[in-house]
């Protein structure tokens, strides 16, 4: 096994969502379990596991047991950076 696989494969299982914001506007949230983080990338990357179009890194102390929660994390990100953007300079 090769370094760059085990590096790949250390927070398997992995979860994916994508989010459709606006028709022109999609984010794919890819969270690893047991990594401390998730991951915000630009588009629809797939399964990847790159780190292509990244927009940004969260830092999260417990891991998503299933869907639901790769889903709440991904909605709450959308809603702080929703909110961010209404904001008066």
């Amino acid at each position: 096994m090769t370094a760059k696989k085990r590096k790949r494969d250390r927070f398997l299982p992995m979860a994916w969502r994508v989010e459709r914001v606006a028709p022109d506007e999609v984010y794919t949230f890819r969270w690893g379990r047991g990594a401390g983080y998730f991951t915000v990338h630009r588009g629809d990357i797939g399964s990847s596991h790159g780190n292509e179009r990244l927009v940004e890194t969260v830092h999260i102390v417990r891991d998503w047991v299933d869907e639901s929660d790769v889903a709440a994390q991904a909605r709450s990100w959308l809603n702080t950076r929703a909110q961010s953007q209404r904001r008066p300079a």
